[in-house]
């Protein structure tokens, strides 16, 4: 093989390695045919979501466990977990870490997924004040870092990490419609973006419920969440928004609820703590809502 029929390129050992302009060329055509499977990969899993799968937080867009699900059954992703493992960590907090196998196709990625009881996510309130460590249930902890792991997988596997509102829009999924999740270091919520003839208005959580079934008795497709706020119901069906409210009623904490009103009743878009609080949850990584 002469230096007119080949290219040379360097391995990682910095020994040059020649390649044969034909197999150069069958290399390309196989990584463009990669780069246009994934993208059709990318649009299909969008148009499987909904804005009920996503939360606006800090202005990006997250990917919910719900929404991860749906796009593993359409793929057909297939997953295998190990036993997850427990750590108990400085001042009597605990941590649940899983480790995960996820496959599509032939190929097979390692992720971890992980979650703490030092995140303010999992506190308990009782009168305004912070109760211990044992108060928090291992349980939600343990199921949290497993959600962790599922989002976190799925959204690897298929490249769809550091998505961008615009190519949401092109599946549908509208910022403006999608719940939203700012929050401040001291604990207040940042001003989210309003749709247009919300109203927001501070208060204090009376109480949440759970609606799984329709009037007629069939399962709904994802929960309905109602806050009642001294009297007034708000509904909502972001999983993330209803915790907030149950952080805020346990702590007694006034939130700001950011809502419109149909003839339906009062849409909750925004959720988020009011006053001058514990540092609230961080930003999460897709899966992370747990």
């Amino acid at each position: 093989m002469n230096d007119e029929s080949a290219v040379a390129v360097m391995n990682g050992d910095d020994a040059p390695v020649t390649i044969a302009d034909d197999r150069l060329i069958a290399v390309a055509e196989a990584a463009e045919k990669r780069l246009e499977a994934m993208g059709k990969i990318k649009r299909m899993s969008l148009k499987m979501t909904n804005a009920r799968d996503w939360t606006d937080q800090g202005g990006k867009p997250y990917l919910q466990v719900s929404g991860a699900e749906k796009i593993g059954r359409l793929f057909g992703i297939s997953w295998r977990i190990d036993e997850p493992s427990f750590e108990i960590e400085e001042g009597g907090h605990f941590g649940y870490t899983y480790k995960g196998y996820f496959t599509l196709g032939g190929a097979t990625i390692e992720a971890i997924g992980t979650r703490s009881s030092k995140d303010r996510f999992f506190s308990k309130y009782k009168d305004g004040a912070e109760l211990p460590v044992s108060a928090i249930d291992r349980g939600d902890v343990k199921k949290a870092a497993y959600t962790n792991l599922l989002g976190s997988g799925i959204t690897r596997i298929l490249g769809m990490r550091n998505l961008t509102w615009e190519e949401l829009a092109e599946a549908g999924i509208i910022q403006d419609k999608v719940s939203k999740v700012s929050f401040k270091k001291n604990g207040k919520a940042d001003a989210p973006i309003a749709s247009e003839g919300s109203q927001t208005f501070e208060t204090f959580v009376s109480d949440i419920k759970m609606q799984t079934k329709k009037k007629d008795g069939t399962l709904m497709k994802s929960p309905l969440y109602k806050v009642n706020c001294e009297g007034t119901e708000y509904k909502t069906f972001s999983e993330t928004l209803a915790k907030t409210a149950k952080e805020a009623k346990d702590a007694g904490r006034k939130v700001s609820i950011t809502f419109t009103t149909t003839k339906y009743g009062n849409d909750a878009e925004n959720i988020a703590f009011a006053d001058d609080g514990p540092d609230a949850q961080p930003e999460r990584e897709p899966g992370q809502e747990g």
